[in-house]
């Protein structure tokens, strides 16, 4: 009998109650999802070079990796190293589409400026067919073979477009005064955007005095079928109110 209880307890193991078994504590590393949105947003960030509003993207990705890079403990959290990268990212895309749109903006205030300027010396000269011909989108205008002159005494359309124009405001009296208005920037170029549309605000005072208003001409900037050229169109002339300072 004492065989048989010996031999049982060489097989049998002891039981173990539910309160003395050691429960094993996995080890848990935080996770920040901020990081994670910080990355994809770093990521679509390219849209800042594509117009000014989505500039927004960027500076959001900034805040959500600096949320995620807030200080932590010993182990450092899931989504850190993602928020750094999308850091990065967005102040690239950030400052490339801020400083293209700034060169953007420089060159077609200055080109806006001198277009301009060459059109009212046009109006003072008497070269309304190519004054009339600017204000024409490229698409419609004639070949630098066709004599202009004959053209705008010939052609019923172009008969319309220059009665049309000698009777806009302030065309008569630009063309009464001729050449004697000495004209020169009253204030900087306004470059915006209207239904799609890139235009350019240019204001103009006559330092002679012989016109009294200054002017303002309205261009708008078309980009040709080749991404290296592109035009001129006079969209707008008229005398310049300014509402700034008016409540």
């Amino acid at each position: 009998m004492t065989e048989i209880v010996k031999e049982r307890s060489l097989f049998s193991t002891p039981a173990m109650s539910v309160e003395g078994t050691p429960e094993l504590e996995l080890p848990t590393t935080p996770i920040r999802a901020s990081g994670f949105i910080a990355l994809v947003l770093g990521l679509i960030s390219f849209v800042a070079v594509l117009g000014a509003s989505l500039i927004i993207v960027p500076v959001v990705a900034v805040a959500f990796a600096m949320v995620a890079m807030r200080p932590y403990g010993d182990e450092r959290p899931v989504g850190v190293a993602a928020a750094w990268i999308g850091l990065f990212l967005a102040i690239m895309f950030g400052v490339w589409g801020y400083t293209e749109r700034e060169l953007k903006i420089s060159t077609m205030s200055n080109q806006a400026t001198r277009f301009a300027g060459e059109w009212l010396n046009l109006v003072g000269q008497g070269n309304l067919e190519l004054a009339v011909e600017l204000q024409v989108h490229p698409s419609r205008r004639q070949p630098d073979s066709m004599p202009l002159p004959d053209y705008y005494r010939r052609g019923q359309e172009a008969i319309a477009l220059l009665s049309q124009f000698k009777e806009q405001e302030p065309i008569p009296k630009l063309l009464e005064l001729g050449t004697k208005p000495n004209w020169e920037p009253a204030g900087p170029p306004k470059v915006y955007q209207q239904y799609g549309r890139e235009l350019t605000q240019t204001i103009w005072r006559d330092a002679s005095g012989s016109y009294p208003n200054v002017v303002k001409v309205v261009l708008e900037y078309l980009q040709g079928e080749s991404s290296d050229k592109a035009h001129w169109k006079i969209e707008l002339v008229s005398d310049f109110m300014d509402d700034s300072n008016r409540l």
